[in-house]
């Protein structure tokens, strides 16, 4: 069955609520979905953590935010 991929926008949101959210996010993702997190800057620590978990991802600048997908190997 195919899941959905998840969009997640924390654009808003204060230090450490981004990286927070997403993490919960991660946690209920399915295999063959992707989360799309849409950020008002580059969340570098969350890269560590997801090449540790075993994650993949991918970042793009689009205007005036960063559009990172992450998806389980």
């Amino acid at each position: 069955m195919n899941h959905p991929d998840i969009t997640l926008d924390v654009r808003t949101l204060p230090p450490p609520e981004p990286l927070e959210q997403c993490l919960e996010a991660l946690a209920d993702l399915q295999p063959g979905q992707h989360l799309i997190l849409l950020i008002d800057r580059e969340p570098y620590p969350l890269y560590t953590m997801l090449d540790r978990d075993g994650f993949q991802h991918s970042c793009v600048l689009l205007e005036t935010y960063f559009q990172v997908t992450i998806w389980a190997d």
